[in-house]
């Protein structure tokens, strides 16, 4: 019975903790994304990222958004706001941490397709 208790406690405690992941990565994208990316992440003025730039791994996601280098190698046509040079909306310059990258690319992998 212990263990019982244990798993749904480890299983809550990680719910819980990819859902923060999630809603911190939702405010980060409808602050800084949102409006060229749409409100779902389904595109508008800049490419769809639901189902597809948010499967690609972590490093290649971290150097899209921060070098404007594609999961090809290639560089945007258009590039987006240099987030390592101005930050995200409220980091006051800072290149965006690897936890705000990962919590965005976390709430666009949940996104539709």
């Amino acid at each position: 019975m212990r263990t019982s208790v244990a798993t749904a406690t480890l299983l809550v405690t990680l719910g819980t903790a990819l859902s923060a992941d999630i809603r911190h990565g939702q405010t980060i994208y409808q602050v800084n994304c949102s409006g060229c990316h749409g409100p779902a992440a389904q595109g508008n003025i800049g490419p769809k990222l639901a189902g597809e730039s948010a499967n690609w791994s972590f490093a290649i996601f971290s150097r899209a958004m921060l070098k404007d280098v594609d999961d090809k190698g290639e560089r945007f046509k258009t590039p987006m706001p240099y987030w390592g040079k101005t930050g995200f909306k409220g980091d006051q310059g800072r290149a965006p941490t690897p936890t705000e990258i990962k919590d965005l690319q976390t709430f666009l992998k949940a996104q539709k397709k």
